[in-house]
């Protein structure tokens, strides 16, 4: 029996990569980037494909039976570059909605969201899926990014409503994993940490509550996601917000929670051996957020864990736990 084949957009990204490698056991992936993934991947075809223009996504979408969209322009680049950002953010989506609309083979597309489109400050209340969007309530430096996330979903949305197709919205968490990206504050204190040094969250946002998920978490959600569109068990709805989950641990955290769960892993894992020291750096700007603002908030994840037939989601101490793990054991 033939594989269906599954298309990622953006697929040379660390999200995109770890869903095709997660997915490529049962379905034939194809990468879609205007560039190839820096270490390759076994098993997983790659198409150069640049999401700007029009007839290249359509020609790529041809052959596909269900995509996903993990395309974006990201901090700091979307704010050196804000036209590249809108062309690829804004445009590309455009182009990749329509072409699984158009096309009579595709069955549907899910659009890798995220959290942050709720916003960073002055969260109160329980975050499900109708939280609504905040996209000035985020430090400036990703204003952008969060416009870009919340247009991203306009377009699906507005396209799950007009095309008979399966359009979805899974809403990320901030993800911890093997092949994170090298500036989140994670993968820096875990690097600092394991060297002995000191682990350095930011004073004036040291409190910012934040929602994780473990990578493997993201990569079982999208499977299971995928296996509905194709088998078609998901019932078209006339709201779109049917179809959007939220993927993460539903217990909020903030940056400095993070770097004691850090602290204390690496001094587990060495048996005391490493020990490294938590210092707070103050860069002489103002406090954004208060110890209690974690507390303010609940986030509701049991639709994601009902309709993906998901058991949880890891911890971020679990997740921790398993990085530090592996880096020791790597070296």
């Amino acid at each position: 029996m033939n594989k269906k084949r599954i298309g990622i957009f953006g697929g040379a990204g660390y999200i995109g990569s770890s869903i095709a490698n997660f997915l490529k056991s049962n379905y034939n992936v194809v990468i879609l980037d205007v560039k190839e993934p820096a270490s390759g991947l076994q098993g997983i075809d790659f198409r150069k494909c640049d999401i700007r223009k029009s007839k290249e996504v359509t020609d790529s979408v041809s052959d596909l039976d269900a995509v996903i969209d993990a395309a974006i322009i990201q901090i700091p680049a979307i704010n050196e570059q804000k036209r590249l950002g809108y062309e690829v953010n804004y445009l590309g989506t455009q182009n990749i909605c329509e072409a699984v609309h158009q096309n009579l083979r595709t069955k549907g597309l899910i659009l890798a969201g995220s959290w942050h489109t709720v916003g960073e400050r002055k969260l109160v209340g329980l975050i499900n899926e109708e939280f609504g969007f905040r996209p000035d309530m985020v430090e400036e430096r990703a204003r952008l990014y969060a416009l870009s996330k919340i247009a991203q979903e306009s377009i699906v949305r507005y396209y799950s409503e007009m095309s008979d197709k399966i359009y979805g919205i899974i809403r990320m968490g901030t993800v911890l994993g093997e092949g994170m990206p090298k500036k989140t504050a994670a993968k820096i204190f875990i690097e600092r940490g394991l060297k002995g040094l000191s682990i350095t969250p930011y004073k004036h946002s040291m409190y910012r509550p934040m929602l994780y998920v473990d990578i493997s978490d993201v990569c079982k959600a999208y499977e299971a996601f995928i296996t509905k569109v194709l088998e078609g068990s998901l019932v078209k709805s006339n709201n779109s917000i049917d179809t959007i989950f939220n993927v993460y641990c539903p217990i909020p955290i903030n940056i400095k929670d993070l770097a004691f769960i850090i602290q204390n892993a690496i001094k587990f894992e060495t048996g005391n051996k490493v020990n490294p020291p938590i210092e707070i750096v103050d860069k002489q700007q103002p406090m954004m957020f208060n110890e209690e603002d974690k507390t303010r908030i609940t986030a509701d994840t049991n639709k994601a864990l009902k309709y993906l037939g998901l058991e949880r989601f890891k911890s971020p101490k679990e997740s921790v736990g398993n990085l530090v793990r592996s880096r020791l054991k790597g070296k």
